[in-house]
């Protein structure tokens, strides 16, 4: 963690800047497109001063650093440089409201957060299924395994603790039933490397009250998955920013397990969302 450094918050955010200068100045960029794709953090809290940026900002002139995750600090500097900024771990970054005020203050585009590349994907498409057909899910059990860096930090209950809210979330939003008992359970096998393996079982009502079971696996390569998505939202978000776009950008919402300002979770009506985007960039592309 960026935290475990001693110097003070004001100095290591600079430092950022130092940095993103740097590399911009050096590869001779027009933007730099700032993305978290760190393991999940243990820091979890969300706290008053999270709701506003003045606030933020007094913290980190008092070197409060108890009210930073290194996911705020990373996501405070790209964003008070001007840099568009994604979240795609699982950690507390631009989602605060404070975060979130800085980027309309400075004109940044922004979206976050969780990458959904895997198991929360096929989730997200097919809870709407059982909605719409009226079958009644009981409960939702989820086992994954994986073994790479990412695996090795979630081991540890903490760091878990906002990606299983993440990954349970989606259910209770689609579904709209609070009583669906959803269960999330990850665990690190070393010997998978990067590759990770999720089994759900879902138990659900159907006419007459007939008790049924669907059960499905996916098996994915960690980083083949999250790659692509991540050249992808790169180049959305610097496309955002030359269009003078700023604040978080609902229509990445099919990218995200936990989008950031947006409500909506069926991946379908997420993916809309973008195709949308797209169909009215070209609009006015045409237009001018």
């Amino acid at each position: 963690s960026i935290l475990r450094n001693d110097a003070p918050l004001a100095t290591i955010v600079a430092g950022i800047q130092r940095v993103l200068a740097a590399f911009k100045q050096a590869n001779d960029l027009d933007e730099v497109v700032v993305v978290n794709l760190s393991s999940a953090e243990a820091f979890s809290r969300r706290m008053p001063e999270h709701n506003d940026i003045g606030a933020l900002a007094a913290c980190m002139s008092n070197d409060d650093k108890e009210k930073f995750s290194s996911g705020i600090v990373y996501a405070y500097a790209a964003i008070d440089a001007g840099c568009p900024y994604m979240n795609f771990a699982a950690s507390i970054s631009e989602e605060i409201p404070a975060i979130a005020q800085l980027a309309r203050e400075r004109g940044v585009a922004h979206m976050g957060k969780d990458g959904k590349t895997g198991e929360t994907l096929v989730k997200t498409v097919l809870a709407p299924m059982f909605a719409a057909r009226n079958l009644k899910v009981m409960s939702w059990i989820s086992h994954n395994i994986l073994g790479n860096r990412d695996g090795e930090v979630l081991a540890n209950p903490e760091s878990a603790r906002e990606k299983l809210r993440n990954k349970s979330d989606v259910l209770t939003n689609i579904l709209g039933d609070d009583s669906v008992d959803s269960q999330v359970r990850i665990d690190y096998v070393k010997s998978l490397d990067d590759w990770k393996t999720a089994w759900d079982l879902i138990h659900f009502n159907g006419f007459l009250d007939t008790k049924m079971i669907m059960q499905f696996i996916w098996q994915g390569c960690d980083s083949a998955l999250a790659a692509p998505l991540v050249v992808d939202l790169a180049r959305l978000l610097d496309h955002a920013q030359r269009a003078g776009l700023s604040g978080p950008q609902r229509h990445l919402a099919c990218f995200f397990k936990s989008p950031t300002a947006v409500n909506e979770q069926a991946f379908a009506r997420q993916f809309e969302m973008l195709v949308d985007y797209v169909r009215s960039c070209r609009e006015s592309e045409q237009t001018t």
